[in-house]
């Protein structure tokens, strides 16, 4: 068989329904003409990859990798050569249709596309995010509004002015919390008050999630909330909204009067879970039920993603179907399963509207929408390449969800059962023969298999990614699954989309009863579980094992030949890899605000706080899987006549004598490592001189001037956090090495913070305990 004659058979077989059948079937119809040796048969592999026609599929996967890449970078690339490269790139494309390296150049293209779409993302947002706390008056309108189980309303306020102070950095939207009580102002309305404002936070170690950099793409520039009760401002008549703030305003008035409405007849935290479920109002439900639903698992039923997507789209699917049954004639004169597919699709995008239209939302709609437009092609509505396009679709418009989670773990769940259901559909259909088996048993037995299938594949895809990104898994997140998601199937999802129907007419009453029974059931399961152990505290791991896990893991996934089973054992031993071999821990941590100073020690963190903040220390805790918490000391002597000299002296000896940190409140702490280091963290400056002459690191969160102890201590200010944000120092060889969350990344999310207030410019100063 010459050259000429192969690639027509392999055209040939690219066209044919034959693409949809694993590739060793193809491989063998395609002999191989003596390639000998690991690399000759491992190039065959490759070749037999793109043969297949599987670009396509890892088209999202180079995509990703280049969002990736321009995000992750300390300074905003030029975005001209990328430019240029890649209409060369696709040049080439153009110039060889055929030949071994299109499959590359393809991908290659993909690379650049995914750093060109994150350019255009970061241009188009532009949000000005607050570059420090300050209490300041301000009037603006509001966009949206929820409230928590306490009855303290959240306002998303698209500001107008600020006035005493001024800032001179507004953001364009901030959240508020409103503490007092006060009657609700509608939204739309125009709000003011005294308010205190943060700017979003970095992460709490490096490395770790970024609420700065989601902040910037979810257009919230700051957060804060109002000291007393915000007052309604009486509206000019003149209403000078455009056209896609008035619909965004519409959509959030409907939100609201749902929410209202389901909370009339279900109240408490059945009220706040259907609201969660129906529009996306998460705030009704108590902490402690939102702590058992996370603990037991469940905590996915909570986000509006492709499960609620496709329960939604498939129980209206099912009904429109099922009437159109009643009617023969029309079922034989019309085309009811596109039309079905067609209404589905309706509600879908009703339903993205209705549930705030959040990235994770988005991302379920297209990945849905895709499958209806396929029925209605009279094409396979639920294949790999389906997920693929849905994919490649979201990192156009938005590809900073790369880095988020919610991606990473919704596309890993939806890769792995699919390619799990199809092997599955092979072998039932083979296993079952020409026998045949009652409708209803098999049904049944269909069901919770497949339930206990599903459970299982997408906790083992998720698993590494929640490790990654929280550094814990639930402990009987299947047996939780196992018992709640029939529920949640059967019952739950499908009344609350006959209490949507019926809302309009006044009758989601008695469905609204049925779904909360369900929730009731589904917050049992969920608080029993918990009993049973909460999380599996699994600690923080390393970026590049993880990488290696996800690459081993797509290979498996995607790959049609050989290859794949190289995959499962890289994706296996580097499983094995990030549990076992955790990499070297702190000596002693920093928070972002200087405020909270941690000692690492075998089995604890040494805190210089009583009460420190628990959105900080627990990540701390379960990062480093440190769940024990040594309190500081306190021996009285704050109120001691001595010099600060003498009064620091005497707390070192007492923290030399026991472990975690000795303090004098509002003026000091002293703690000493277990390697030796002495740490004081410095409230009162008066102190800040005998600190530096005594200790060897010296934090204060007072953004003082000074950048250095003339002692030779190492000197930490709140001045140089704010740059720097959150840092973790490791004792070797008798100094202290540095590792920063935030370093010098000048990007617009972290811009802000070399922003000086006092001569309106901006200036990046870096440390000298800072490395490169």
């Amino acid at each position: 068989m010459d050259r000429t004659e192969a690639a027509e058979d392999r055209s040939r077989y690219r066209e044919s329904d034959a693409a949809h059948l694993p590739v060793e079937a193809y491989s063998d119809a395609i002999p191989d003409h003596g390639n000998a040796g690991y690399f000759a048969r491992f190039e065959q592999m490759l070749r037999e990859e793109f043969e297949v026609g599987q670009t396509i599929l890892w088209l999202p996967v180079s995509m990703a990798l280049g969002a990736g890449l321009w995000f992750s970078s300390d300074e905003t690339l030029a975005i001209l050569p990328v430019a240029i490269l890649f209409a060369a790139v696709v040049l080439l494309l153009f110039l060889k249709d055929e030949g071994r390296w299109r499959g590359a150049f393809v991908l290659a293209a993909g690379f650049l596309v995914g750093m060109l779409a994150s350019e255009a993302e970061v241009r188009r947002h532009g949000t000005t995010l607050l570059d420090s706390e300050i209490t300041t008056r301000l009037e603006g309108r509001v966009i949206n509004r929820d409230v928590d189980h306490a009855g303290r309303w959240r306002y998303t306020v698209e500001i107008e002015r600020t006035f005493d102070p001024q800032i001179g950095r507004p953001p364009e939207r901030v959240r508020l919390v409103a503490r007092g009580g006060h009657t609700p102002i509608d939204i739309g309305g125009r709000i003011s008050g005294l308010a205190r404002l943060q700017p979003p936070s970095g992460p709490v170690l490096p490395g770790g999630f970024d609420f700065s950099f989601h902040s910037y793409f979810n257009g919230l520039g700051g957060y804060g909330f109002f000291y007393g009760a915000p007052e309604a401002i009486e509206s000019d008549g003149v209403d000078e909204t455009g056209w896609a703030l008035g619909f965004q305003l519409g959509v959030s008035r409907l939100r609201a009067a749902i929410s209202t409405r389901i909370r009339s007849v279900l109240p408490g935290d059945t009220g706040g879970f259907a609201s969660a479920l129906t529009v996306a109002d998460r705030r009704g439900l108590s902490p402690d039920t939102v702590d058992a639903l996370r603990a037991s698992g469940l905590a996915h039923v909570l986000a509006i993603s492709g499960l609620h997507m496709a329960l939604v789209a498939v129980t209206f699917f099912l009904l429109l179907r099922t009437a159109f049954s009643l009617f023969p004639s029309v079922v034989q004169a019309y085309p009811v399963k596109k039309i079905a597919a067609a209404g589905a699709l309706v509600v879908a995008t009703f339903y993205l509207f209705l549930s705030g239209g959040s990235v994770s939302t988005q991302r379920a709609w297209i990945m849905l929408a895709i499958m209806l437009v396929a029925v209605l092609a009279d094409r396979p509505a639920l294949t790999m390449r389906n997920v693929a396009l849905a994919a490649i679709v979201i990192i156009l418009i938005s590809p900073s969800a790369v880095l988020g989670p919610g991606f990473q773990m919704s596309f890993a769940a939806t890769a792995a059962l699919i390619a799990v259901y199809s092997f599955w559909r092979r072998s039932t259909q083979y296993a079952t023969g020409g026998i045949a088996v009652p409708g209803v048993l098999r049904m049944i037995v269909f069901f919770f298999a497949g339930l206990a299938v599903t459970s299982l594949v997408a906790g083992l895809a998720t698993g590494p990614f929640a490790v990654y990104n929280f550094h814990r898994i639930a402990a009987y997140g299947l047996l939780a699954n196992l018992a709640a998601m029939p529920i949640v199937t059967v019952i739950v999802m499908p009344m609350g989309l006959a209490s949507m129907l019926a809302m309009p007419f006044g009758l989601e009453y008695w469905p609204l009863l049925a779904m909360g029974a369900g929730l009731d059931v589904v917050m049992w399961i969920a608080h029993t579980v918990e009993s049973l152990g909460g999380y599996v505290v699994v600690g923080r791991v390393s970026f590049g094992m993880f990488l290696v896990l996800t690459g081993g893991f797509l290979l498996f996934v995607l790959g049609r030949s050989k290859l794949r089973l190289i995959g499962l054992a890289v994706a296996a031993c580097a499983a094995v890899a990030m549990v076992v071999f955790a990499g070297e821990d702190p000596d002693i941590l920093v928070a972002e605000d200087g405020r909270l100073v941690a000692l690492v020690s075998e089995g604890a963190l040494a805190a210089n706080r009583s009460r420190p903040s628990t959105f900080v220390f627990e990540q701390w805790q379960h990062a480093l899987r440190r769940p024990d918490t040594l309190r500081p000391t306190s021996s009285g002597h704050e109120a001691d006549a001595r010099g600060p000299p003498e009064l620091l002296s005497g707390f070192l000896r007492v923290s030399a004598e026991s472990p975690g940190f000795s303090c004098a409140k509002k003026q000091f702490c002293v703690g000493k490592t277990e390697a030796g280091t002495v740490v004081a963290v410095v409230e009162d400056l008066h102190f800040l001189g005998p600190a530096c002459d005594s200790a060897d690191l010296v934090v204060t969160h007072r953004a003082i001037a000074l950048d250095r102890c003339y002692s030779g201590a190492m000197l930490v200010t709140g001045r140089m956090l704010r740059q720097t944000g959150s840092l973790e120092l490791v004792e070797r060889d008798g100094a202290l090495l540095v590792k920063s969350a935030i370093g010098q990344t000048n990007r617009p999310w972290t811009r802000q913070r070399f922003y000086d207030w006092r001569s309106r410019t901006y200036k990046r100063t870096k440390p000298s305990w800072l490395a490169d």
